[in-house]
């Protein structure tokens, strides 16, 4: 980022807060200490054209020898910067992918994909063409290329229907709602999810957290379907497979007998199902 924007997140900063968040995101480049709102606020401003005399564009393009990203929140704007600009109507698909493309190898860390996979609507506008763009990350052997093609399902994909509308997580999962589909719209990505996630995950803690969650997550928005995953020729991992099944029981939605029932599942051969 150039100095100017480094000048303006510098005035954010929060020592304590820098420290509390260095400790929960290893690995991540020197932090400033700027609040995840502070950033979200200047990324809006800037996409709008409040802060910067240049575009929001023309700011992530300058990746090189001199605007390189020196610090967690510089990347992290980036990303929210992609987000918010890639939304406009005026953005074609083909821009929004090459600056998807463009700012994927430098996401080194959970929290910077997360936000940005939460802030990347794009995804949505342009949603077959996406999802295949994804199919390469989605399989890599690079641990935050697979987080972010996976996380990027899970925020874009796994709760939108056929219409694109949100489909809300069942308020309470019993044991009846294992025993047949309450879809009552189409869903023409689920299928689709649940293969991709059904397979041995072995590129890294991060990748394999964010399929545990992403499963989880379909259990308590269909969880018929995703059941169905957990006991018939499931493919998962062990450990993400016993992780999943954590993710699930730590959820406030299933019943306290839906709960007893996937814990049963954690004491089961897995390499039998």
């Amino acid at each position: 980022m150039r100095e100017e924007i480094r000048r303006i997140l510098s005035a954010y900063a929060d020592e304590k807060y820098k420290d509390f968040s260095a400790s929960l995101i290893p690995g991540a480049k020197p932090l400033i200490g700027v609040r995840l709102p502070e950033l979200r606020k200047l990324a809006k401003s800037i996409t709008g054209g409040h802060v910067m005399a240049t575009s929001w564009s023309d700011e992530v393009s300058r990746y090189d020898g001199i605007y390189e990203d020196l610090y967690f929140e510089e990347t992290m704007l980036r990303g929210m910067l992609i987000g918010y600009g890639t939304a406009k109507a005026d953005v074609t698909c083909e821009e929004g992918l090459r600056y998807l493309k463009a700012f994927i190898p430098h996401v080194d860390n959970w929290s910077v994909c997360d936000s940005f996979c939460n802030t990347f609507s794009f995804a949505n506008k342009y949603r077959d063409v996406v999802w295949e763009f994804l199919q390469p990350y989605l399989y890599s052997d690079k641990e935050y290329e697979v987080r972010i093609a996976i996380i990027l399902i899970l925020n874009q994909y796994l709760k939108y229907d056929a219409n694109n509308k949100k489909m809300p997580r069942k308020r309470t999962v019993t044991m009846s709602d294992l025993t047949e589909s309450s879809l009552d719209r189409e869903h023409p990505y689920l299928t689709r999810i649940l293969d991709a996630l059904n397979r041995p995950f072995a590129q890294g803690y991060y990748a394999r957290m964010a399929a545990a969650w992403t499963l989880a997550e379909a259990f308590v928005c269909f969880p018929y379907e995703t059941n169905r995953v957990l006991l018939e020729n499931c493919r998962l991992d062990e450990w993400t497979y016993h992780k999943a099944l954590q993710k699930i029981r730590e959820s406030k939605n299933p019943d306290k007998e839906v709960k007893e029932y996937i814990k049963s599942l954690k004491n089961d051969d897995k390499s039998e199902k």
